[in-house]
């Protein structure tokens, strides 16, 4: 298996000539998305963009778009997939930039993070959808990547930690800025073995990603897997029979990621060495784990994490992920669902800074970090300060034995520039 290089606009191609020829050959919509236009004689790539064209009613003449010799695939824009994404992230941006001034950076450091990712990916393709594979050591995931992928991709062994750097597969082109957001080398880009099969067909558009360890004892390893983390549309934690309720899966990212139930999968692996219904035991446990950690569960018809138990060894189970992968896929909305529950756990982050007890206003804590800092505005602290000192002076003269104030004025006269005659006693 060789690594396959996504080049993105075209082969031999300068940066500078695709940007011209993009410039030429798109306009934008009134929504201000740019979309891409047809060549001369040619047809759409995306029927949603045939769709809004033809309803705007802007098609560009065929004698206005340069016939170019070489025909380069077009580049889907960002379609987002929730009409009310963009005005949450609008009000967003409207609040850290009048909160700059009455806030410290760190506060807003957050937020700012989360409208930058948010720039980041709607700039890149939503034909594709970028899903992390997940787990402990031991797990099995990288068995699962390659039992997906339909071919040995990821390195599975006994050594540990077997995966030491994210490798990415990608079933369809355009992915190349994709992985380039996750930094994710040409050498560790792979390509799936297809056999053109429903199955196969179903997952155009997944971008699959092998993370190391997110328990691995190499500190290097965690932090990558937090990197990815924060920028994939999706993400499968695979985890076995032993360490299933670990508290570092638990307490690190299950719990903290509870609001982003909706593109989580958590896959029960290994289930061919579980006897009899103890699979379905512990998947029951897991369920109530997944619970107790505030995670809705995607069950009877409702929104939440997709929970399910297969064997990345023998295939059991795996086609069933299989299907719910290209459903998945096919809605087309990862990225949107991953962007608006980052502006909720923003949004939740920010309330207590603006509301108190329930309701707007400062509380206690707040009216006292303001106090403190007006007075250390007005030079409140330091006048305060001066005036202890002198009191505490005033009190040492008046209530001190005649021996202390006798050893006071010794030490007085004892000063540089003392004005006191050194023979006169106090």
């Amino acid at each position: 298996m060789t690594a396959v290089i996504d080049e993105g606009p075209g082969r031999g191609e300068s940066p500078t000539s695709h940007e011209d020829r993009n410039h030429r050959s798109a306009r934008r919509t009134p929504d201000g998305l740019r979309t891409a236009v047809p060549e001369a004689g040619g047809d759409w790539n995306d029927g949603l963009i045939a769709r809004r064209a033809a309803a705007n009613g802007t098609d560009t003449e065929a004698g206005n778009v340069p016939n170019d010799e070489v025909r380069l695939p077009q580049v889907e824009a960002y379609v987002p997939s929730s009409g009310l994404l963009r005005p949450r992230l609008d009000a967003l941006r409207e609040l850290v930039g009048l909160s700059r001034a009455r806030l410290d950076r760190a506060t807003l450091a957050e937020a700012g993070r989360v409208l930058d990712e948010a720039a980041a990916r709607q700039r890149l393709s939503s034909r594709h959808t970028v899903v992390a594979i997940a787990g402990a050591t031991g797990s099995g995931k990288s068995t699962l990547f390659n039992s997906l992928a339909g071919a040995q991709i990821s390195d599975t062994g006994l050594r540990r930690p077997t995966t030491s750097a994210p490798i990415a597969c990608s079933w369809t082109d355009g992915a190349a800025g994709l992985l380039d957001r996750l930094a994710i080398p040409g050498r560790l880009r792979r390509r799936p073995q297809q056999s053109g099969t429903d199955a196969d067909e179903a997952l155009q558009g997944l971008v699959l990603v092998d993370l190391p360890d997110h328990d691995s004892a190499a500190t290097g390893h965690r932090d990558q897997v937090d990197r990815v983390l924060a920028l994939v549309d999706a993400v499968i934690w695979v985890v076995d029979p032993e360490k299933y309720a670990d508290a570092a899966l638990h307490e690190r990212y299950l719990r903290p990621l509870a609001g982003h139930a909706e593109i989580t999968f958590v896959v029960l692996n290994q289930i061919d060495r579980l006897p009899g219904d103890a699979a379905d035991q512990v998947l029951d446990d897991l369920r109530r784990l997944l619970d107790e950690d505030g995670m809705a569960l995607g069950e009877h018809g409702e929104p939440g994490a997709t929970v399910m138990s297969l064997s990345a060894l023998t295939g059991e189970g795996v086609g069933e992920l299989r299907e719910t992968l290209g459903r998945f896929v096919h809605e087309r909305t990862a990225a949107a669902r991953r962007l608006s529950a980052d502006v909720d756990a923003a949004a939740a982050r920010l309330r207590p800074v603006y509301v108190a007890e329930g309701r707007p206003g400062l509380g206690e804590g707040a009216r006292e970090e303001f106090a403190d800092r007006l007075a250390e505005a007005v030079g409140a602290a330091a006048a305060g300060q001066a005036a202890e000192r002198e009191w505490r002076r005033n009190a040492g003269r008046a209530c001190g034995t005649p021996w202390l104030r006798l050893w006071r004025w010794y030490e007085f006269t004892r000063r540089p520039g003392s004005l006191e005659c050194p023979g006169a006693a106090p």
